[in-house]
C-alpha cells in the first residue's frame, strides 16, 4: 500500500512540474504578444525581465520583423515600485522555430541592448537567437538595460517563414553585483514577486486523477479498518 501512495505523490508532483505553458506562438501580424520572465535569486533581489513581441510582417517569407518592448523590471524584496540597484539586463534571447538561419538588430544603439546574433546563453543551450548589450549574449557584457528601465528594438530573423512563429523558450542574462544569471521562461514565468508556473490542460488532468485516486485509497484504508 505505501508503494501505491509513494506512486501517486509521484505522479502528482511530475504533474506540477512546469511544463512549456509560456511558449509564445504568433500567427497574426501587429498583434503584441506579452511574456514575463522572472526569478528570485535570494537575498531579496528578484531578477526579471518583462515586455512584449510583435511580428510586424515577414509572414510567408524569407524575413520576418520582430519589435520587441523589453523591460529590466528587476526589484528588491518583489516590491514593483523600488527597482534594484546595479542591476544590469544585459541579454535577451529565445528559442524559435522554424529555425532562424540569421538576425540583424536594428535599433538606437546608444544605450541598452545594441546587437544581436544567433547564439545562446551560457547556461540556458536552447536559446538560438540573442541580443545582447555588447561583447555577445556569452561574454563580460558592456552594457545593457539598468533595473526600472525599458528598450525597443527590432530583429530581423532570416529563414523560411510560413504563417506561424513560436518562442520557446525565451531567456535572460543579468549581471549583478559582479554575478552572472542566466535563466529562462519556462521554467521561471511569472509575475513580479515570483516564479509562477501554468500547469497545462494535460497536466491539471493527471493532478486529478492522482487527487481521486488518493482519496479512493484513504476511503479503502478506512474501511479495512472497520
Amino acid at each position: 500500500m505505501r508503494r501505491i501512495l509513494g506512486f501517486f505523490v509521484g505522479l502528482l508532483m511530475w504533474a506540477l512540474l512546469p511544463g512549456s505553458a509560456a511558449a509564445i506562438l504568433i500567427t497574426t501580424a501587429n498583434a503584441p504578444v506579452g511574456f514575463s520572465i522572472v526569478r528570485d535569486v535570494g537575498g531579496g533581489l528578484v531578477l526579471s525581465a518583462t515586455g512584449s513581441v510583435t511580428v510586424t510582417g515577414g509572414f510567408n517569407s524569407s524575413s520576418i520583423v520582430l519589435h520587441v518592448v523589453l523591460n529590466n523590471a528587476s526589484t528588491l524584496n518583489g516590491v514593483p515600485l523600488t527597482p534594484a540597484a546595479n542591476v544590469q539586463l544585459s541579454g535577451w534571447g529565445f528559442g524559435v522555430d522554424p529555425n532562424a538561419t540569421g538576425v540583424t538588430f536594428s535599433g538606437p544603439f546608444a544605450a541598452g541592448l545594441i546587437d544581436a546574433s544567433l547564439d545562446n546563453l551560457p547556461s540556458v543551450a536552447a536559446i538560438e537567437v540573442c541580443a545582447n548589450g555588447g561583447n555577445g549574449c556569452s561574454g563580460a557584457a558592456n552594457g545593457g538595460i539598468q533595473a526600472g528601465n525599458s528598450d525597443v528594438f527590432d530583429l530581423i530573423l532570416a529563414g523560411h517563414w510560413g504563417n506561424a512563429i513560436t518562442f520557446d523558450p525565451l531567456g535572460a542574462r543579468f549581471e549583478a553585483s559582479g554575478t552572472s544569471y542566466d535563466f529562462a521562461c519556462p521554467p521561471y514565468c511569472g509575475s513580479v514577486g515570483g516564479d509562477i508556473s501554468v500547469p497545462e490542460p494535460q497536466t491539471l488532468a493527471l493532478v486529478g486523477l492522482g487527487l481521486l485516486a488518493l482519496g479512493a485509497f484513504a476511503a479503502r484504508r478506512r474501511t479495512q479498518r472497520h
